[in-house]
Order: structure tokens, then sequence, then C-alpha cells
């Protein structure tokens, strides 16, 4: 059996001592396993098909989504603290902190978190594989591609481990302490993630067979520009005469848009979009609505700017942080929390990240200003207060109104 870390094809440097081989810790727990009747192990793979990958390269709408999504999810720091400390944050040289700054000698902290949303938002799913020191604590992170991933169920333990194939083909078992797996809730697999990719499918495939028919009716498309219209049926010198002279007058940027006298009898007539190339254009449109829907980004920030103010863009930022973005950080703060934290030996610890530099989430000068008046005109605050709110020198004791 491979050694894993030969599934990226990197080059160790140093040589490490090996512990116990993931493979065999797994094939001990499955043997441990009392299968009753009925029951099969089962590789839950039906929600993770390789093709969703095609999606985030050939659809700009789900691409757009997901970089927005993983940019956003990115920006954030994340913090380690301990409640044992009266939950200060721990020293930069922490070893769970150094872990979540620089996950591995190949990736930073911000590639982790990139990676993590995008595997989430195309599979429904995300998996690290854990790699420990000698003293059995977290020293390295490896995201693994979902759709290479095999989780192997246990009928008492829940998970029994996981099975993961590189692109040479090659397998290798973990045991289920040895990977942090993220998911969304699927109500139809308890073992699966559910990807938004999923409901969007078909209005995504429907939008993009709108662009390839649209592609290649204009690669195909013989009609033209302007019809004319003429009571008389001109001789073939008499319309190949035409033609040329039309060219002669018409033909090159700088001739573009002369006026051209027709003969009696001939009127142009303008086309315009046909029934069919409308329905393309409302394809187009119902995929961005769609994917915006499903990836919960609002439309402006998808560059859909018909009815974009800028009011409204700046609306639909804080929109997309406070219902998209931080609800996503959360989900990551529970994972770490519950499943990586703990494996440094240390229950006291928690990660959260730290939103307080992002501009979308911070108030505006107007807002701060209404919302401290209200305070001081109600009590809540006094004058000094509310001038230290504001980043302004006190005004001295005693002094109670603005």
């Amino acid at each position: 059996m491979a050694n894993w870390r030969d599934l990226f094809k990197i080059a160790w440097p140093f040589p490490r001592a090996e512990r116990a081989s993931p493979a065999s810790r797994m094939d001990s727990a499955m043997r441990g396993m009392r299968l009753e009747s009925g029951d099969s192990l089962r590789w839950t793979d039906g929600w993770t098909p390789a093709d969703y990958a095609s999606y985030f390269a050939t659809s700009v709408p789900v691409y757009a989504a997901i970089r927005l999504r993983a940019d956003a999810v990115s920006r954030a720091r994340l913090r380690v603290y301990s409640r044992a400390d009266g939950r200060a944050p721990v020293p930069p040289n922490h070893p769970a902190q150094l872990l979540l700054d620089r996950v591995n000698p190949h990736w930073t902290g911000g590639d982790l978190w990139r990676a993590t949303e995008t595997y989430l938002n195309l599979w429904g799913v995300s998996y690290w594989a854990v790699e420990r020191d000698d003293s059995g604590a977290p020293c390295e992170l490896w995201p693994l591609r979902p759709d290479r991933v095999r989780l192997v169920p246990h009928p008492q333990e829940y998970i029994a481990g996981y099975v993961y194939t590189g692109l040479s083909g090659e397998s290798v078992s973990f045991a289920a302490d040895e990977v942090v797996r993220l998911r969304y809730f699927n109500p139809l697999d308890e073992y699966a993630g559910l990807s938004p990719i999923a409901p969007a499918r078909l209005s995504v495939d429907m939008g993009r067979d709108a662009l390839l028919g649209n592609r290649i009716g204009l690669i195909n498309d013989s009609t033209p520009g302007v019809f004319l219209e003429t009571t008389e049926t001109p001789t073939d010198y008499e319309a190949a005469e035409f033609y040329a002279k039309w060219d002669e007058r018409l033909r090159g940027p700088s001739n573009r848009r002369r006026p051209m006298i027709l003969n009696g009898g001939v009127r142009p007539v303008q086309t315009g979009f046909s029934p069919k190339e409308m329905e393309y254009l409302s394809a187009l449109r119902w995929t961005v609505e769609d994917v915006a829907r499903a990836f919960n980004v609002p439309k402006p920030l998808l560059h859909d700017l018909e009815r974009a103010t800028y009011s409204n863009i700046e609306t639909a930022r804080r929109m997309f942080w406070e219902t998209c973005v931080v609800p996503e950080l959360r989900l990551f703060e529970e994972t770490l929390n519950e499943r990586l934290l703990p494996m440094f030996g240390d229950h006291s610890l928690e990660a959260e990240f730290d939103t307080s530099q992002v501009e979308a989430l911070r108030e505006s000068e107007s807002e701060k200003a209404r919302r401290v008046r209200i305070y001081v005109s109600s009590g809540v605050m006094t004058v000094d207060e509310a001038r230290q709110e504001l980043g302004l020198p006190p005004m001295g004791a005693g002094k109670d109104r603005a």
C-alpha cells in the first residue's frame, strides 16, 4: 500500500518516522465490526460525481458564485483562544495557531479555506487528511478531493474510515480519526453532503445549452441584417451590380452607416431578435437567478447590474456576509472546535474567525452617529462615552449632553 503523501506527488525533503499505517488501523476497525443480518458496507459516492467539478470550469455564474464565496471565507483571520486563560488568544507560536496559519509546508491557511469552500460548493462535502507528529498532535492538514474519497460506514461506530484514490489509481485508507469531514446536510443520505450544484444543475445545464446553441447559431447563421423588399424581379446582372455598389459604398469601418439611396420600389426591412433568440437570453438570465439562489449570493455581486444602484449594492454586500459568509464561518468553527482542536489534548481551545476588519460588516459613520445619539438621549450612554465610541476626546466629567 503506497504512503498517502505519495498520492500528492510531493518530494519530501526529510524522512519521517512513520506510525502504524492508517490502512492497518482501519482494517482492524472493520474486522471488529459485527454486521447484522442484511447489513453491508456501502461506498457513499452517489452524491459526489466527478462531473460536478466541470461546472466550475464551464459555467460563468457557478464559477463567479463559488469564487466569490471562497475569497470571502479566506479573508477572515482565524484565531485560537484558550478558555483556561479567560478566553485569551493563544500565543502566535502555539501549535494550534501555527497549524491553522500554515496548514502544511505548501499551503497557507487561506489556501485551505479557499479549497474547502470550493469543494463544499461543488460536492457538498470537504475532507482534510490530518498528519500527526510523534506526540499525536496534528502538524499538517491536507485537503482531499471529495470525489476521490470514499466513506466506509460502521454499524456501531458510525464511520469505520475513509479510502482515498489518487490520480495514479493507487488507494490509501484512513482511520476515522485521521480525517476531518465538513459537509452540508443531506436529508437523502446521512453520510453524504448535498452540493448546491444538485438543485441548480438543470438551470445551469439549460443556460450552458442555450449559450452553446446560440454560438452554433451564430457560426451557421445565414440571416441577413436587413431585407430589401422590391415589387420587381431583378436580373442576375442587376443584383450583382447592386451588391457591388453596396459593398463599394458601405464596406469598411470608415463607411459604417453611410446613407444610401435605393431605387424606386425598393424598401429596407430591419430584422430583430427571433422568438428563439429571446429564449436564449431568458435562459441565461434564469441561470444567473437560480445560481444566485442556490449559492445564496445576491445577484448584483454576480455583476447582474440591471437594477443595481450604489445603495442596493452596499446592502447586497452586507446581506451576503450576514446571511451567507458568517453562517459558513460558524460551520467551520464548529467543526474545528469539535473535531480538530481536541486532537491537541487541550479541551479549553476554541477557534473563531475575526470579521471585525470586513468592510461590509462595519457600521457607516452616519449609522454609528445615529445609534450613539439614540443611546445618549435615552440615557444608555453618557456624552463622554459616546465621544469615546466616536474616537473623540472627552468633554470632561459631569457633561451629560453634546
